[in-house]
Formats: structure tokens, sequence, C-alpha cells
């Protein structure tokens, strides 16, 4: 496990790196921030409907992309009803950008052990590595996050994230290592040290006809 980088790191020199063929899981408590984050570091407006395939070929999934794809379709009918079918869509994508090779940054609570132990195998079927980057704000922080952005998540979804938030924060400070064993790394940023994320770097890119996969430059959407 890496450790959380310090509180005080200059602007200029805040980077996170990462391994070219990854995948990064970005996650904390809904409203902690990572919506933010992504919008900063890479324009995301919440509006789109597809993976979105950044400057330096990463793919960014993120479920948001999911459900204002299928809204056309099922908008019509209560959200709790197609939930799931948004759930789906998304791991789907998920699976399918690290299909079409390069860096994947997922946006997803990850507050579940489930849902990393999927990640983890993507990764382990794509030989990705799976790196935990976590955005940690107070409950209270995270409802007024949500009440910021203008949508929020059920009473009872939001206490079952802010109790296995809680369940994981404290496994982390007993052993980092033990705490995701199925992570390479864990990042743990509060929301002022996310504030001076400059941006994230990856390995440089493989020569392309050493590497088959990499050869198609299409989104890998979904």
């Amino acid at each position: 496990m890496t450790a959380p980088p310090p509180l005080s790191v200059p602007l200029d020199e805040f980077v996170l790196r990462y391994p070219r063929h990854c995948l990064v899981l970005l996650g904390g408590l809904p409203g902690a921030g990572k919506s933010t984050l992504l919008g900063r570091l890479y324009g995301l407006t919440g509006a789109e409907t597809a993976t979105v395939r950044t400057g330096d070929g990463a793919h960014v999934v993120d479920s948001l992309q999911s459900r204002n794809r299928l809204t056309p379709l099922l908008g019509a009918l209560p959200y709790p009803l197609w939930r799931w079918v948004t759930h789906l869509l998304h791991y789907l994508r998920v699976l399918a950008a690290l299909c079409g090779g390069g860096p994947v940054i997922v946006h997803d609570a990850g507050t579940r052990r489930a849902v990393r132990l999927l990640f983890a195998l993507y990764c382990r079927l794509t030989g990705a590595e799976l790196h935990l980057l976590f955005v940690a704000a107070a409950p209270a922080e995270a409802l007024l996050g949500q009440i910021t952005r203008g949508r929020r998540v059920g009473r009872r979804s939001f206490r079952g994230h802010v109790r296995r938030w809680r369940a994981l924060l404290d496994a982390v400070a007993r052993d980092p290592r033990d705490a995701v064993p199925e992570a390479r790394s864990l990042v743990l940023l509060n929301r002022a040290e996310a504030a001076l994320l400059r941006r994230i770097d990856f390995g440089p890119r493989p020569h392309l006809s050493a590497c088959p996969a990499h050869r198609s430059g299409r989104s890998a959407a979904v």
C-alpha cells in the first residue's frame, strides 16, 4: 500500500502517478467531491452519456453516464425500478474500457467490498492493476455536497454507504495493507487535499505494434 500524500504538497508538485495498464477506483461517500474532481481534471459536466476518453488515452467511466444514457428510455419509470439496469450497464462499460486497453478511472463510491472484488476480478482477467483513490468527507459534508450538486441519494442508501465507509476507514487505520488486499495501493485524500491535486499521470503508452489491444483509437463505450 502507498501512504497518503502529505497535506502540504505544493500545487505544482501534487501529481498522482499510476502504471499504464490499471484501473483507478475513485471512491468515497456520495457528495464527497468525486464529481468535482473529475470535472476539474477532465472537464466532465455530468451530462455525458458514454465513457469519456481523455487526452492521454484514459477512459473515465461514471455510473451517471449510464443513467443519462438510459433516462430517455426508462425515465418515465421511478428510478429505483431500473437502478439495477444502470449498475449493470456501468459495470459492463468498466469491463469494456479495460478490454479496450489503456488506463481506466472509475467513479464509484467503492464502499461495497463486493464492488471492489468485482473490479479486482476484472483486473485479473485483463492483467491490469487495481488502485484505490478515495476522497474522504464527513457525512454532513457529503450531504451538503449532494444538495449543492442537486442530486441526493436516498436516506437508507446513504446510511448504508456511511456505515460501510466508517468500517473501511477503521480497517485502514488498523492496517492499510490488510484493509483492501484486493488493491495494489490506496490513497486517501480529504477534500482540501483533493482540491490541490493537479493531475493524474499514467505510464508511457506502449508501442502499438507490440500491443495489438491498443490499436483502436476509439472510445470504449457500451
